[in-house]
């Protein structure tokens, strides 16, 4: 069984779309919406794990009253893409099995994206990429395929063997309600967070909290960056909105990491969670948002 959503389109038109389908009012969209107020590529269809999600691109994503970079879809949902332009997800085919790699001191682990097999000092795996990765994995949202360092791409599937640097690593299927462990899993509604940002200030307020978590200079600004921005953006991107002088890019990286650190002390001094400025190992930064949080962006 292949994973697809089925949405109705504003015209009522039922349209499937398969992990990868980009939505928009391009021509070549797989879910094309015929309207100027849509963008061309204004969000796109992936799997993760077990589960379909939408994704936001150069639009805006709203369901149930918020803005949301990253919805995980489900029957009965409108989605407003812009104001009078809305889908209905009609229906949600989710996958029976995933695809998880084990093997030689390797515990089984689901893959997800891109994940890098690392075999020194200890074999593990990392989601994303890794320059020192003995085999590199990904999917298309369909199949997965591997390249082992000094080989050829190859498909593959359940039942397949791999052998990093002399570690053997088997592929195996596990039912695809295994696999939701592998993504984030939301707070209690205690944890809700309202973020209102002055784009130099930047205030965190957790729900019953007397006082907000309250952020300024660099650390407002990223994460005022972030909440303008409505979604996952590239590490260079965000670096060059906050620093605008025409440093090299291990310096740029630098000075995002150490931000990144102060920003995050100052969230869990607060009491607030860590994860609300995420960073991919694939090279993406998000403002982690769950249901029930909302954010004011005043800047």
């Amino acid at each position: 069984m292949l994973p697809e959503v089925r949405f109705r389109l504003p015209d009522d038109q039922i349209v499937g779309a398969a992990p990868g389908a980009l939505i928009g009012r391009s021509y070549t969209a797989d879910v094309r919406i015929d309207d100027g107020r849509v963008s061309e590529v204004h969000a796109y269809v992936s799997l993760r794990a077990s589960q379909l999600v939408m994704l936001a691109l150069r639009g805006r994503v709203r369901c149930e009253g918020r803005d949301m970079p990253r919805l995980e879809l489900r029957p009965g949902q409108q989605i407003e893409l812009a104001q009078g332009v809305a889908l209905d997800v009609v229906a949600v085919q989710l996958p029976e099995q995933v695809l998880a790699l084990e093997g030689d001191g390797v515990a089984r682990q689901v893959l997800f994206g891109v994940t890098s097999v690392v075999t020194r000092p200890s074999p593990h795996l990392v989601t994303g990429y890794a320059a020192d990765a003995g085999a590199l994995l990904w999917s298309d949202g369909l199949a997965w395929r591997a390249r082992v360092t000094g080989q050829r791409v190859r498909p593959l599937r359940a039942g397949d063997e791999l052998v990093v640097d002399g570690v053997r690593l088997r592929a195996v299927a596990v039912p695809g309600a295994g696999a939701e462990a592998v993504e984030t899993v939301p707070r209690s509604g205690g944890d809700r967070l309202r973020i209102v940002s002055l784009f130099d200030s930047v205030q965190v307020w957790r729900e019953g909290a007397s006082e907000p978590c309250l952020l300024k200079g660099r650390p407002a600004r990223l994460v005022a960056e972030l909440l303008s921005l409505g979604g996952p953006v590239r590490w260079e991107v965000l670096a060059s909105d906050l620093w605008s002088d025409d440093a090299d890019a291990a310096t740029l990286r630098h000075r995002l990491d150490i931000t990144l650190m102060k920003t995050r002390r100052l969230l869990v001094a607060a009491g607030v969670r860590r994860d609300l400025v995420t960073s991919h190992r694939n090279g993406w930064i998000e403002l982690l948002l769950f249901p029930g949080d909302v954010a004011d962006d005043r800047a």
